[in-house]
């Protein structure tokens, strides 16, 4: 459907006290993707707390709030640029302040249909930034705040990340909401946005030299298991790597890409869990684990790939209690680093779930802190590649972000959705607001194979 906005607002934001400028340096985990990831979230007028309405202004709350969260936040209000030295991406904690947008619609949040299924109308919802010669033109995080004819409110936010990773981006929206809702500033988290203690370890007495290219880097699973499927692109340094991912950021219609977003119950879910650990024999089994490898299962099947194909999924894993010394949950700089598992067609698709499981516990549990310095020294290398999303597989697991929470004042979250991404065949795995223990599937595929996707994920005789 068509989404027309009156735009009332359109300004660059700055706190509301200038921090001391400063740079922060980032790490390798930082530098591999700069390009902003994009979310709406969505409040239903039947959830809207009223008496708050009336009291204030809600846009007007909201927008005093970035302000003050902005402060300690502060390189959300900064610029990047690239070090003149190093050739390496750098923030410039600069206060220039984040975009701004608040805009009204005659549309309803009853027309959009399933507000978490990813629509190009969403596009409308969160500001974009032009097409800048300097990296340092354009601000690095960007806010939407859209009302609609019913009352309900949409908040479109994007980040880079290379600012923060998930949880970090996740923390700033929590802090963001509880300032606006009238929480005690003092009660807040107090976020940790140096990585100087990422890069220490990293560069710790005891570590091995960083090696001059990423592809000597044969004893890093994540990146060895990558050598036996196709390249899709390559870079030699950030600012070749910068213009590299972003030919992935948009969906093309013309490539026939569809985001599609697929449901799985909770009784589902915790019965695949209780057959994984009888007929596998397995201590434990998470819901990830379950969704990971049927998420996997669905997708290689679809693609109708050679049985002999090598192929490879990987996945995110949260280092900042894996660490040693721990970063700490506050850290809010790439911490996750990818854990990998590969092997052909044929033995993926002929052998049960729980031994697909088995596969990826293996490969969490190889992620300890010796790995994850081996690992994030590997990113420090000055080239880069990008694998073909054909043979590899990438599950995100946003579960764990209780996005519900996130009330600014005028009520929870009622849904959310996430727009399109660098990489947008990337299966990011969400709860279902809508159906409270639920879970769903955002994933990009082309449209070719859009049914038969849907046909394998919903089967459920994969035990």
């Amino acid at each position: 459907m068509e989404l027309k906005l009156c735009i009332k607002e359109n300004i660059i934001l700055k706190p509301f006290k200038q921090f001391k400028r400063q740079t922060i340096e980032l790490s390798g985990l930082d530098r591999i993707s700069p390009s902003i990831l994009y979310t709406v979230f969505f409040y239903n007028s039947q959830l809207i707390n009223e008496s708050f309405m009336q009291d204030e202004d809600p846009v007007e709350r909201a927008k005093t709030a970035l302000q003050k969260v902005l402060i300690p936040w502060y390189p959300a209000a900064g610029r990047f640029r690239i070090n003149e030295a190093s050739g390496k991406l750098e923030i410039d904690c600069n206060n220039e302040g984040v975009i701004l947008i608040t805009a009204v619609t005659d549309s309803k949040l009853e027309e959009l249909g399933r507000l978490h299924e990813y629509k190009s109308c969403y596009e409308n919802l969160v500001p974009k930034c032009p097409e800048a010669t300097d990296i340092s033109e354009n601000p690095i995080a960007v806010v939407q705040i859209t009302k609609f004819a019913c009352g309900g409110f949409s908040i479109g936010f994007g980040s880079s990340h290379a600012l923060f990773d998930g949880l970090g981006a996740f923390n700033f929206l929590a802090s963001w909401a509880q300032i606006s809702n009238g929480k005690d500033e003092s009660e807040l988290m107090v976020p940790n946005h140096s990585r100087d203690a990422l890069l220490s370890a990293i560069y710790s007495p005891n570590s091995s030299p960083t090696a001059a290219s990423i592809y000597e880097q044969g004893h890093i699973t994540a990146i060895q298991d990558l050598y036996g499927i196709p390249m899709q692109a390559m870079a030699s340094d950030d600012r070749c790597w910068g213009t590299a991912v972003a030919k992935f950021s948009q969906v093309d219609p013309q490539v026939g890409l569809e985001l599609v977003t697929l449901g799985m119950k909770k009784e589902t879910v915790e019965t695949w869990k209780g057959q994984a650990i009888e007929k596998g024999k397995l201590p434990k089994c998470s819901t990830f684990d379950v969704l990971c490898a049927h998420v996997w299962k669905a997708r290689v099947k679809t693609l109708s790939l050679q049985a002999n194909t090598n192929i490879c999924l990987q996945f995110p894993v949260d280092a900042r209690s894996r660490l040693r010394p721990p970063l700490g949950d506050n850290f809010t700089g790439n911490a996750f680093v990818l854990a990998s598992v590969s092997c052909s067609v044929k033995q993926l698709l002929e052998e049960p779930l729980h031994d697909t499981i088995r596969k990826i516990q293996a490969a969490k549990d190889e992620i300890t802190d010796e790995y994850i310095k081996l690992y994030a020294r590997a990113l420090e290398a000055s080239d880069k590649f990008f694998p073909s999303m054909r043979e590899l597989t990438i599950v995100s697991d946003w579960s764990r972000f209780p996005f519900h929470a996130l009330d600014f004042g005028w009520g929870k979250v009622s849904n959310a959705a996430i727009l399109a991404t660098p990489v947008p065949e990337t299966a990011f795995l969400m709860l279902n607001l809508e159906e409270p223990g639920g879970f769903l599937v955002r994933i990009g595929i082309g449209r070719q194979y859009v049914h038969d996707l849907i046909t394998n994920f919903n089967n459920l005789s994969n035990m």
